[in-house]
């Protein structure tokens, strides 16, 4: 094949795994059709075909295209967490949840593949990967949690598994459930972000 047609098949598949990202998003996996992501995107049923099996194969090769992009956001708050660790909680978790709520392409992410909807049989086939993905933000939780340890403003862990993390993390899940709730009053939702993160990092600190 030509590269140049090489090119411009890449180019329809990355165009339908958008398409498809904003149909799951939208409608959820279950109740959007190939039919429906080839019409969106202005192909015919044919040409998804040739890029995609089924729904399952399309769900996985969009979700290697789809990672929860937090990394960045992440290595900003490393050197912060170094001179005050509750602080850089408080912004990197701050962050994560206005990712979620103003970044469509990064809220359709969260939609699709990380809001609980794994009853979806293309999102079973997946489920290690997404689990892996999720130690991964534990493990960077972890990390700031260890750093607050060291500098005193975080009591040391009671039992030998720190349950930490995990209640960061359900924190994030509960916030941006409850957002929602809201409506699209952006003043609204970053000040009930700033509310529910402060209180629960109060929470954390060891001496009040």
């Amino acid at each position: 094949m030509p590269r140049r047609s090489k090119e411009e098949a890449e180019k329809t598949r990355l165009h339908l795994l958008e398409t498809a990202l904003a149909l799951f998003a939208e409608k959820g996996i279950s109740r959007t059709t190939l039919k429906d992501v080839a019409a969106k995107s202005g192909l015919t049923h044919g040409a998804l075909y040739w890029h995609f099996k089924n729904r399952t194969d399309l769900v996985s090769a969009l979700y290697a295209e789809c990672r929860f992009p937090i990394d960045d956001l992440y290595i900003d708050q490393l050197q912060s967490a170094r001179q005050d660790a509750l602080e850089a909680i408080e912004d990197f978790l701050t962050q994560w949840c206005l990712l979620i709520l103003e970044d469509e392409r990064a809220g359709n992410i969260w939609r699709v593949f990380h809001r609980g909807t794994d009853a979806d049989p293309e999102l079973q086939v997946i489920e290690e990967l997404i689990h892996d993905e999720h130690l991964e933000w534990l493990e960077y939780l972890s990390r700031f949690i260890k750093q607050g340890r060291k500098q005193g403003v975080i009591a040391d862990k009671a039992t030998k598994k720190d349950p930490l993390p995990s209640a960061t993390l359900a924190i994030i899940l509960g916030i941006v459930g409850s957002v929602q709730l809201l409506g699209r009053d952006k003043i609204k939702l970053k000040a009930h972000i700033k509310q529910s993160l402060t209180t629960y990092i109060y929470g954390l600190g060891e001496k009040h």
